[in-house]
């Protein structure tokens, strides 16, 4: 019962953090948790594949700062394009880019491409769709960011309640063995559903789009946080640890946390970019 209530607590607060920071007016608010989750996130990949990861902490505040770099650009190129760190911000994610690759010619790790290949893994992984979601924020509205929130969160819950009460398929034996067809599909139509209230709920936000357009988001959203999850489940079982930290007491670390959002974000920004082009390509063409 206590580590049932302490799991609840730490997940309102997780969902609470994250709902004030996108609503909050202060533009920074929601870099700044990205930032937090980019911080841990690479840290936390790094301690698991790497068993010499305090070997190198130089190496490790380089790959933290070319992360940190990364989310910081969004702001600053959308909303500081013209500052001066517009422009030395770029030139120093390159320098540290640059001797990060020179760094390792000087290791004395035994596995020296191992090791920057998980270098780069952990940003590619880790702070590229933190980034991505940032994009979705600043460029469609944090509505629409706080949406993809709601429906991972309900995909996660609907494949619960209905894999726990009639999952007998298994969806992925290998690498999630409590995951089954009938969960996924279960998760599949809170996300549609979702989709198809949001426009009801916040017309101002969502008329513009329709409901269909949100219901091919709830099944972008679904497909992209099952294969996140079965990703960092995948990495986990090769390393052999059950979660990725304990730095959410009940829930284990950030990147338990946002493993779906890791393929979310990237998926969902794409999905609205063709969305874009595709109105702006309709426009066009009736003007002509």
């Amino acid at each position: 019962m206590k580590n049932i209530l302490i799991r609840a607590l730490s997940g309102s607060v997780y969902v609470a953090l994250i709902v004030v920071c996108l609503l909050c007016k202060q533009y920074w608010a929601f870099p700044a948790l990205c930032a937090i989750f980019a911080f841990a996130g690479i840290l936390e990949f790094q301690r698991m594949v790497q068993p010499d990861f305090f070997a190198s902490p130089q190496s490790i505040f380089v790959d933290l700062l070319i992360g940190l770099l990364i989310i910081a650009l969004i702001p600053v190129a959308l909303y500081r394009f013209f500052a001066p760190e517009a422009f030395i911000l770029p030139l120093a994610l390159g320098i540290l880019i640059l001797l990060r690759l020179v760094m390792q010619l000087y290791s004395h790790n035994p596995h020296p491409v191992r090791r920057i290949a998980f270098s780069a893994l952990s940003v590619i992984y880790v702070a590229l769709p933190l980034a991505a979601a940032l994009l979705i924020a600043y460029i469609f509205g944090p509505a629409l960011m706080l949406l993809i929130f709601i429906m991972i969160w309900l995909n996660d819950t609907g494949a619960f309640l209905v894999g726990s009460a009639i999952g007998s398929h298994h969806l992925f034996r290998r690498l999630s063995p409590k995951k089954s067809w009938e969960g996924f599909f279960g998760g599949l139509a809170f996300c549609i559903a979702a989709g198809y209230l949001a426009t009801p709920i916040a017309p101002a936000e969502f008329q513009e789009v329709g409901n269909w357009w949100l219901m091919g988001l709830g099944l972008t959203v679904c497909i992209m946080s099952t294969w996140g999850d079965l990703f960092e489940s995948m990495i986990k079982r090769s390393v052999g640890v059950k979660d990725s930290g304990n730095i959410i007491p009940g829930h284990g670390g950030i990147l338990d946390r946002i493993d779906s959002l890791l393929f979310v974000a990237p998926a969902a920004l794409l999905y609205m970019f063709i969305w874009w082009l595709t109105q702006n390509f309709l426009v066009i063409q009736s003007s002509i």
